[in-house]
């Protein structure tokens, strides 16, 4: 089988007494003994293809490497595509392994001690499988190293099986540090452990927990979606506001769904954070908020009918207006036309106009601001009411004095005083022209 090899020396070994004897030949209870292996026996054949992926023997001499179709199989290849030399093997291993696998194989042949390594391989499809290989050097008589006799074995599933074992027991340890709940659960639900926070939090004893199921404690729909996980290769599932009982109350999670493994076994972490006291608070909120929100409908339906009934005071108000000046044109004003011609060549006759606009003052804003609050805090007296009002009709001062029975200097001390208590500073607007404004506005 291997080129260079005479014969087969694993399976000799001394005797008890320490002559040599073939074990190969060596009968059991009486049964005709089995012939002795040889390197085309099936059985030693079966025995290494079992326990190796991959047999060859490199000349060291000229770099050649007798493969058989295992490599191409192993590496999903045509028969007899991978080539069978040293280079072919170096320029297949990962660019990151190539320098130690070479420096590997070089230092055995030079010490003539065992090769073994474990490097990348890229496969046919482009990825990298993980190769455990190892050889023994054979010497000629001279001890010159003539060939290296190795197996190769793909030990991917073995690293990965690994990885991710070494993966769930640093998981397992970070998780189970953490102040939030925490449990592993399998396939079939059931809790595989549970973190302290877990145990308080389902206010379980260990025992107790591990007694339990993922359906004791969850809805179906949580469940569904981690058996979902445990079926496929998602990653982590983050589920929000997922409610469970715990001694008949109702608490909150924040649920994190992490699939992992336990050697074969897919299993899951659920890693919660109790949000409890948060949800409560947010059923709060949005109560109060819905109570605002009736509070203000009501509020807004209230000034609506505020409104419609300041509206309707307004209108109100002017259609008294209306009626009280109607009255007035049909009641007072003809007596006072009379009254008037009577007395047109006399002072009185200024007291007469007045009295026939004051009554129309009664009921609009001049008269309710001339005797309102003013800049000074003040109010008019009566006689600077009355002078006011005629100024107002732009009658000038002597007109006043006369119509009152005054002297112009009362007058124009009135005028002075109602100019301060209006807030008019000297040389400011006209005081006519202000009570005039006072009566618009």
């Amino acid at each position: 089988m291997f080129p260079g090899i005479s014969s087969p020396r694993l399976l000799r070994g001394p005797s008890p007494g320490g002559e040599a004897r073939d074990f190969t030949s060596f009968g059991v209870d009486g049964a005709a003994p089995q012939p002795p292996l040889t390197q085309d026996d099936p059985r030693l054949q079966a025995f290494l293809s079992v326990t190796f992926d991959v047999l060859y023997d490199l000349n060291v001499q000229t770099g050649a490497i007798y493969f058989g179709e295992q490599i191409d199989h192993m590496l999903g290849l045509p028969a007899g595509e991978f080539p069978r030399n040293l280079a072919g093997w170096l320029e297949r291993i990962h660019p990151d392994d190539r320098g130690l696998a070479g420096d590997t194989v070089w230092r055995s042949i030079a010490e003539r001690c065992p090769f073994r390594c474990e490097y990348r391989f890229r496969h046919g499809n482009g990825t990298f499988r993980t190769i455990v290989d190892q050889g023994v050097i054979l010497a000629d008589a001279q001890g010159e190293p003539t060939n290296m006799i190795g197996a190769m074995r793909d030990v991917t599933a073995e690293r990965e099986a690994e990885l991710a074992a070494r993966e769930a027991t640093e998981l397992h340890r970070v998780l189970f540090r953490l102040p939030s709940p925490a449990v592993l659960v399998d396939a079939q639900g059931a809790y595989l452990d549970a973190s302290e926070a877990a145990l308080l939090f389902f206010e379980r004893s260990r025992d107790e927990m591990l007694a339990a199921r993922l359906a004791d404690d969850f809805s179906p729909a949580v469940c569904a979606v981690v058996g979902s996980e445990l079926d496929g290769d998602q990653g982590a599932v983050e589920l929000d506001g997922v409610t469970c009982e715990v001694r008949g109350r109702a608490k909150t999670l924040l649920l994190s769904v992490i699939p992992t493994h336990l050697g074969e076994r897919r299993c899951c972490f659920l890693l919660g954070t109790d949000i409890t006291a948060q949800q409560a608070m947010q059923e709060e909120l949005a109560y109060t908020a819905r109570a605002l929100r009736r509070q203000t409908t009501i509020l807004d339906e209230r000034n609506t009918a505020l409104r419609v009934l300041l509206e309707q005071r307004e209108q109100d108000r002017r259609e008294l207006e209306q009626r009280i000046v109607g009255n007035v044109e049909r009641l007072i004003d003809p007596s006072l036309d009379r009254l008037s011609r009577a007395l047109r060549h006399q002072a009185e006759r200024l007291e007469v106009e007045a009295v026939r606009v004051n009554p129309r003052e009664i009921i609009g804003p001049f008269a309710e601001r001339l005797a309102g609050p003013h800049a000074s805090g003040l109010p008019l007296t009566r006689r600077e009411t009355e002078v006011a009002n005629l100024v107002r009709l732009g009658k000038t001062s002597a007109e006043i004095a006369e119509a009152l029975h005054i002297s112009s200097s009362s007058v124009a001390f009135h005028r002075a005083n109602v100019r301060r208590k209006l807030g008019l500073p000297k040389g400011g607007p006209r005081l006519e022209t202000h009570l005039v404004a006072l009566g618009r506005d």
